[in-house]
């Protein structure tokens, strides 16, 4: 049975996505319809309140709204259709999922009161595009949020084979060390910048911890393996003596020096919000 792109995003990072989508909510505090017509930051009932978000992949923040908020409105939005499965569309009545471009969204001025975008922006050739078509798209004293992983300060379990395969691998497990590390935004005060270009009031930025729990290596190395294109490139690529070296010097940083068996990695993720400005 071969795999589709959401079996692979699921046992990658779709289990820890959810995991991050509690706290991140925790974070936006959505505020209700009433409240941002009447400019307060207040979260309420959020009866008849609009959501949407951005870069939805397999729903993981569409559905912890959608549980969260059973009186609002969810749409979550994705440019992969293999995402959006038929299961996915009928799991939460009050969401609705489309295929659509961040860049370009497919709404009117003004049609939400909360566009919110979990694990997105760092993988856009044009981050910014796409915040401004959050703005557009929210009314005005509604919130704008976002998070991302901390890529090279807080995905242990990334963190663990790039160390390994630049040790082990000269020059190419260096350069994928690199590639995988040089995102956008790796901090808080770049989310920061980002939110107060785009226009947002009122912009706070924090950092969320999430646990990684493995049942053994395997269940590590098939989550790894899933991760990122650019590491089953490159594993894929090493001859079968260095291939094994390198998953051996793994499993042993994995290990560390213990029995096989559960483990539990710490991750950390990177989040920023804001408020559209009201209209002159």
């Amino acid at each position: 049975m071969n795999s589709t792109s959401a079996d692979i995003y699921e046992i990658a990072m779709g289990r820890w996505s959810r995991r991050l989508s509690r706290s991140f909510l925790d974070f936006v505090a959505v505020p209700s319809s009433d409240s941002v017509s009447a400019g307060s930051l207040s979260s309420g009932s959020l009866a008849c309140s609009s959501l949407i978000d951005v870069g939805c992949g397999t729903g993981s923040l569409t559905l912890a709204a959608a549980t969260r908020y059973p009186d609002a409105k969810i749409i979550g939005i994705d440019l992969m259709p293999d995402y959006l499965t038929e299961a996915l569309r009928n799991t939460a009545p009050n969401a609705e999922f489309e295929t659509g471009d961040a860049a370009a969204l497919p709404f009117g001025d003004d049609s939400f009161d909360t566009a919110f975008s979990q694990l997105l922006l760092n993988d856009l050739d044009g981050p910014a595009r796409a915040v401004s078509e959050m703005v557009r798209v929210t009314r005005p004293n509604g919130r704008i949020a976002a998070t991302v992983w901390d890529r090279a300060g807080g995905l242990t379990f990334i963190r663990l084979f790039l160390d390994v395969a630049a040790i082990l691998v000269h020059g190419a497990g260096e350069e994928l060390r690199k590639k995988v590390f040089d995102v956008p935004y790796q901090n808080e005060d770049a989310l920061f910048d980002l939110w107060s270009d785009a226009g947002l009031h009122d912009v706070d930025t924090t950092t969320i911890a999430v646990r990684m729990d493995f049942l053994d290596f395997e269940d590590y190395w098939q989550s790894l393996m899933g991760a990122h294109s650019l590491i089953r490139e490159f594993f894929g690529n090493l001859s079968p003596e260095l291939a094994h070296e390198v998953q051996q010097a793994t499993m042993r940083a994995f290990l560390a020096g213990q029995a096989d068996g559960r483990r539990s990695l710490v991750a950390s993720a990177l989040a920023v919000r804001g408020v559209v400005p009201r209209t002159a």
